[in-house]
């Protein structure tokens, strides 16, 4: 797979992310054995990282998987484990919530 500058423009911002909002902190969310996922999730939803590849209409960016895989790659720069999976779930398992919502208007819904 060829990347393209979107791709690595995505990958920065990722990395950014990581480097100034998640790895300064580890130690210490460890230490007090917290995680502000609140306040993570905020601002990875700012960024748009959290619908990569979730439709427009649903709030997401509407990309390819290729994004999803840039994604997870950088997330393993992350200084733990924890932290990437917490992100990855919402973002590649689980489906948006307007999704959902949407979709229970239109006929009967379990969610």
């Amino acid at each position: 797979m060829k990347l393209t500058e979107e791709h690595e423009a995505v990958r920065r911002t990722i990395r950014r992310f990581i480097e100034e909002e998640i790895n300064p902190h580890v130690d210490e969310w460890e230490e007090a054995e917290i995680f502000p996922a609140h306040a993570v999730f905020g601002k990875l939803g700012d960024l748009g990282l959290l619908g990569l590849t979730k439709p427009v209409e649903f709030g997401g960016m509407g990309l390819d998987f290729s994004y999803a895989a840039v994604l997870a790659e950088a997330l393993g720069e992350v200084d733990c484990a924890g932290i990437p999976m917490a992100i990855g779930v919402p973002t590649h398992m689980a489906p948006p919530a307007p999704a959902v919502m949407l979709t229970c208007r239109e006929r009967p819904c379990r969610a």
